[in-house]
Order: structure tokens, then C-alpha cells, then sequence
């Protein structure tokens, strides 16, 4: 790789979360592990249901995220582009692939995976602390959102609350407390 094309990807990978908090030596280690991948479209990434290790940073392209709905049809969830990831949940569970991935444009992506990150984890502990830091805040990001979208369907669906259902509130705010040196108490007068 050119040293223009890797000030480039440099560039690239400290602007996505992923890999958010990684500079110098830790960007270097965690650059050392990554593989490239030129994927044509329409070429499948991976398929719902297999086992998978692997997690893609698109650098370039698009995909297309698909998962069969109860009839076996493939539904379309999402498009991602440009510093965006897929699979990342292959690294931190050992289940079958949830969705499949479909290139939609002529992509360019970079892989990490389970042995990767074990390399990492031998040889460079903040490196890999920080991307499995990220891989869980990106996790979560994802998670609320389909939280979101599971609520606005299902006030959509029918009646906005069920009876005992708790009311919707307002998030408490967080109270400081200070705290007061016990007061003295006062010494009941001695009967004579």
C-alpha cells in the first residue's frame, strides 16, 4: 500500500467510531490486522444463518442488510455506506449470522475478526480494548434505535398503552446529595 493510500485509510479510520481513540501506535496495530476486500455488486458478504467471524468496515461502496421474515421472504432492514460496519456482532457473540449482506454497489471494505482481535489482545491490550469498547457503544447505538422503531411500530399497530403498562414519565434528572454531619442529640434531663 502507497503511504498516500495509507495517510488515506489513517485518515478514514480515525473519523468512524469503530475506531474512535486510537492514534499512533495503537492505530498502526489495529491497521496491521486488517484485511482488504473488493466486492462487486450483487456479490453476497455473508448469509443469515452461518457461522461468522468476521466484522467489515465499508470504506468505499454500499450494502444492503436483508433478514427472512417468518416465511422465509428476505426483507430489506437497512443500506450502509461509507464508514459504517456489518458483522460486528460476530465478534462479541458466538451465534449464526442474524441477517445476510448483499453488496449493492462495487465496494471496498476491510475485515476483523475473532483472530485478529485475539492477536491484538496479546500483543497490543489498549488496541483491543478501545475496538471492543467501540464494537459495544456501536452495539448499543444500534440497539436503541431498533428500540425506537419496535416502539413507533407498535403505537402504530394498535392502542397507544396497555392498561397496566406503567404511564409514560419523563427520565428522572439526576440529584446530587450532599451530605450532613449528624446533628448532636440532645441528653434527656437525669430524673432525680
Amino acid at each position: 500500500m502507497s503511504t498516500n493510500s495509507q495517510n488515506a485509510l489513517r485518515t478514514f479510520l480515525r473519523g468512524i467510531p469503530v475506531f474512535s481513540g486510537l492514534e499512533g501506535r495503537s492505530l498502526d496495530s489495529a491497521l496491521s490486522v486488517l484485511k482488504k476486500h473488493t466486492i462487486a455488486p450483487g456479490t453476497v458478504v455473508f448469509t443469515e444463518g452461518e457461522i461468522g467471524r468476521t466484522l467489515y468496515v465499508i470504506y468505499k461502496g454500499e450494502v444492503a442488510v436483508y433478514r427472512n421474515n417468518a416465511e422465509g421472504k428476505p426483507v430489506a432492514i437497512v443500506k450502509l455506506g461509507e464508514g459504517e460496519c456489518v458483522g460486528e456482532m460476530a465478534l462479541v457473540e458466538l451465534q449464526p449470522r442474524s441477517a445476510s449482506v448483499i453488496a449493492t454497489k462495487k465496494t471496498v471494505a476491510y475485515s476483523l475478526n475473532n483472530l485478529d482481535l485475539y492477536k491484538l489482545l496479546r500483543e497490543d491490550n489498549y488496541t483491543f480494548v478501545i475496538l471492543l469498547q467501540n464494537i459495544c457503544r456501536l452495539l448499543s447505538r444500534r440497539l436503541r434505535k431498533a428500540d425506537s422503531r419496535i416502539a413507533e411500530f407498535l403505537s402504530a399497530a394498535g392502542p397507544k398503552q396497555k392498561p397496566d403498562a406503567p404511564p409514560a414519565r419523563k427520565p428522572a434528572r439526576a440529584r446530587t446529595s450532599t451530605t450532613r454531619a449528624p446533628r448532636p442529640r440532645k441528653k434527656a434531663a437525669a430524673s432525680r
